[in-house]
C-alpha cells in the first residue's frame, strides 16, 4: 500500500504523462496548413476598424502584479487566521513573523503608491 506522498506523485507523474502524450498526438496528427488569413482578426464578418494587435499600457502590468502580490499575501495568512488557537501556544515568536511578513509587504505597498503605480 502506498503513502500520502507517493500516491501524490503517482497522480502528478501520470497527470504530466497524459498531458504531454495529447500535446504529442495533436502535434504528430493535427494538420498545419497555416495561411495569412488565419493570423488575421475576425470579427464576425464586420470590417475591422483598427488592427487587433494593440499595445497596452504597462500600468496594467502593475496592477496585475500588485494583484498577485497581495492575493499571495491572502493565501498565506488565511491558515495562519485559520489556525489562530494552535498557534496562540506556541508563543510571540509566531506573531512576530506573522507581523514582519505583513509588515514588509505594507512597506511594499506604500512604496507602490509613492511611485504612483496605482495612480490613474
Amino acid at each position: 500500500m502506498m503513502s500520502g506522498f507517493e500516491t501524490i506523485v503517482m497522480y502528478l507523474g501520470m497527470s504530466l504523462l497524459v498531458i504531454f502524450a495529447m500535446l504529442g498526438a495533436s502535434a504528430l496528427l493535427g494538420p498545419y496548413r497555416p495561411t495569412p488569413e488565419k493570423a488575421t482578426t475576425f470579427e464576425c464578418g464586420v470590417p475591422l476598424l483598427d488592427p487587433g494587435h494593440k499595445r497596452y499600457s504597462v500600468k496594467y502590468y502593475l496592477v496585475a502584479v500588485l494583484f498577485l502580490v497581495f492575493d499571495l499575501e491572502n493565501v498565506l495568512i488565511y491558515p495562519l487566521a485559520n489556525q489562530y488557537k494552535a498557534l496562540a501556544t506556541l508563543g510571540w515568536g509566531v506573531f512576530f513573523e506573522v507581523f514582519i511578513f505583513v509588515f514588509v509587504l505594507l512597506v511594499g505597498l506604500l512604496y507602490a503608491i509613492k511611485k504612483g503605480a496605482v495612480d490613474w
